[in-house]
């Protein structure tokens, strides 16, 4: 049997909750399940609940940390034993589940779930995600405040193809949070690895979505192309 914060009790969870979808599912407020449940975003109120399941081995601190987004850890355990005409795991949406779960349609023990699946699908929903939703997702893996939105957004615009993890959005958000030392005497090419400015991007126009004084700060002197 599965212990809280593996998985497959998660997984428990939003199956006892799928099954009366309109409602939130009750679990007491001290429930030691209840912040993974917040993560993935299952409707919750107070009251009591019997939740069991087989474990999976996988644990929801450790996913969470491996910056796999909350609703793809949703639809991957929904997808274990929920794949109504699928060959594999897709990145199905929480509104597509809630509208087209049907409990007849359950397949049980169902599909093993891995942290290679849960990764490969995580890489997809990134480049479906808007520069903003981007932006909100990965605030637990970046220092500092959104104080120039546009300016952050527009700069991942350069680097969607680069992200597979909420990692890979805090790293090129870098000069955007970085608050130490500048980096001094670099060559041109150790200053765009240091400003994760991609290859393709001429350095006059990294220059520009990034803002002249930020790069001057962060170099320690103002760069032209």
């Amino acid at each position: 049997m599965s212990t809280p914060g593996d998985l497959g009790f998660l997984r428990a969870a939003i199956f006892a909750q799928l099954e009366r979808r309109t409602e939130p599912l009750a679990l007491e407020d001290d429930h030691p399940l209840r912040p993974a449940l917040e993560w993935l975003g299952v409707p919750l109120c107070g009251g009591t609940s019997a939740l069991s399941g087989p474990a999976l081995g996988l644990q929801a601190d450790e996913v969470r940390a491996a910056g796999i987004l909350p609703e793809v850890v949703y639809s991957c355990l929904v997808q274990t034993w929920w794949h109504p005409g699928q060959s594999d795991y897709v990145a199905r949406t929480r509104s597509e589940i809630y509208a087209c779960f049907d409990a007849s349609q359950l397949e049980l023990p169902g599909w093993n779930l891995t942290r290679e699946a849960l990764e490969q699908v995580n890489a997809y929903r990134l480049q479906e995600l808007t520069p903003h939703e981007l932006l909100e997702s990965s605030r637990e893996f970046w220092q500092g405040e959104c104080s120039e939105p546009e300016r952050m957004e527009g700069w991942l615009l350069l680097h969607l193809d680069r992200l597979q993890r909420l990692q890979d959005v805090a790293d090129c958000l870098f000069p955007f949070h970085y608050a130490g030392d500048p980096r001094l005497a670099l060559s041109d090419e150790e200053a765009r690895q240091w400003l994760r400015i991609p290859e393709e991007v001429a350095f006059s126009d990294a220059t520009q979505i990034l803002g002249p004084e930020r790069v001057a700060r962060l170099l320690g002197e103002r760069r032209s192309a």
